[in-house]
């Protein structure tokens, strides 16, 4: 579960920029709310944009954020990392580092990461980890369990770390040296030497949130999934795979009378297998089993895609950061998906959700509280982007009961996008002309 995340110097967004899902003192759908370690936390959010103001950046952020915690390193040769010198913010001189924070729970406790980036902008360069701190959080409180400037990492020695860590300071004390002579600038210190050396334990719960916990994504069309296979039973003869979750959200979409299947591609390993989507059709008592991208709709495709995910991270507490989630599915079903959030009854895990839309629909007090309800805009000089939410604008200026909708469009939360096409038609036309 995300707390909080913070980002910084990443594309349009120069400054640091604070995503909290920390409910304000509003009332309104208090029984939705998520509510452990002590705090008062939003099941879901959704973020408004026009075009280019940066709402992607924050998904992308955070993507590029967990490709580097699985990774380890924010080494050339992972591939997922391969443009990271395009990611500073790039329309002045500015040299800050980039920045990443989040405050999250795993496994019932919770932490705060924080890593900064030097990188080279617009061109392959030197890259170093400039700062890297953990911290645990209890009572609200962060304490530091290692802080790493540059070249150098220290332990903390406070009681409550040497109790958490299970380890004495004169361990501590005999180590940091040893550490600091192998520290990479290239590789994190909590997925190597914290890993190793100091506590398989704590790092693993990190590394899993970003892992298994944090689902972050752009572009659901181009996710490719690995299934695990149990057992031979379990997949049959013909090599097919499915569940009732599965077949519950195609079915509740009206998907037709074809079955649909995971067919396993040629693999030598028989226990973890690449899966390929098929269509099920009969014909004159036969079954024909067809490429699904050739047959059923891009919708279609993208829930398929989304309940994979949903039916492994919603159970454990997860998190769902998608961009232009309701794109190519109908806000009805985006609207079931999301009551499915905000309803303790069903979420039992303090699972969330938080997408971006150009959708109006869900600006809407009977589905979100103001402070779930975000919007990014972008400086037209600095070409900055800040995001806020319709909490900021306090009780007096934007009320429970008034209509989001009409007032989005009345330009009361944000400036709405507008080019007179007409106008430059008339002068393209104009202009050729000449």
């Amino acid at each position: 579960m995300i707390i909080e995340y913070s980002f910084g110097n990443y594309r349009s967004f120069k400054e640091k920029t604070q995503f909290s899902m920390r409910a304000t003192s509003q009332t309104t759908f208090n029984d939705t709310l998520i509510r452990d370690y002590h705090e008062r936390i939003l099941p879901s959010s959704v973020i408004y944009g026009a075009n280019a103001s940066g709402k992607s950046n924050i998904i992308s952020s955070l993507q590029i954020f967990r490709e580097i915690v699985v990774a380890g390193s924010i080494a050339h040769n992972v591939s997922a990392l391969s443009n990271l010198e395009l990611c500073p913010f790039l329309h002045d001189d500015n040299k800050s580092p980039i920045f990443f924070a989040i405050d999250f729970t795993n496994k019932g406790k919770r932490f705060y990461y924080e890593l900064q980036i030097k990188v080279g902008k617009l061109k392959k360069g030197e890259r170093a980890i400039h700062y890297e701190m953990l911290s645990v959080v209890q009572n609200k409180k962060r304490i530091p369990i290692f802080t790493r400037k540059n070249d150098s990492v220290q332990i903390s020695t406070e009681a409550k770390i040497l109790d958490l860590l299970s380890i004495d300071e004169s361990f501590i004390k005999n180590l940091e040296n040893k550490l600091n002579d192998n520290l990479d600038t290239l590789e994190l210190f909590l997925s190597r030497g914290f890993k190793s050396i100091i506590s398989s334990d704590i790092a693993d719960i990190v590394i899993d949130f970003f892992s298994h916990k944090l689902f972050a994504v752009k572009d659901f069309t181009q996710q490719s999934f690995n299934l695990r296979i149990q057992s031979e039973e379990e997949i049959g003869k013909n090599f097919s795979i499915w569940n009732n979750l599965l077949e519950s959200f195609v079915r509740g979409a009206d998907f037709g009378p074809q079955q649909i299947f995971f067919k396993k591609k040629n693999n030598d390993d028989d226990h973890t297998a690449d899966m390929k989507l098929f269509s099920a059709y009969t014909s004159e008592g036969m079954k024909v089993f067809i490429p699904a991208d050739y047959m059923e709709s891009k919708g279609t495709l993208k829930l398929i895609d989304f309940a994979i995910a949903f039916q492994t991270i919603f159970t454990q507490g997860g998190a769902f950061v998608i961009d232009e989630f309701d794109a190519a599915l109908h806000p009805e079903l985006i609207k079931g998906i999301i009551s499915l959030f905000n309803n303790p009854k069903f979420n039992l895990n303090g699972s969330q959700l938080i997408f971006t839309t150009h959708n109006p629909i869900y600006l809407n007090n009977k589905m979100f509280r103001r402070d779930q309800i975000r919007f990014v805009e972008k400086d037209k000089e600095t070409f900055q982007s800040a995001l806020y939410s319709l909490a900021d604008f306090g009780s007096t200026d934007v009320r429970n009961d008034e209509n989001f909708l009409i007032n989005y469009f009345k330009g009361k939360y944000s400036t709405l996008p507008y080019i007179d096409f007409a106008a430059l038609l008339k002068e393209t036309v104009n202009n050729d002309d000449v």
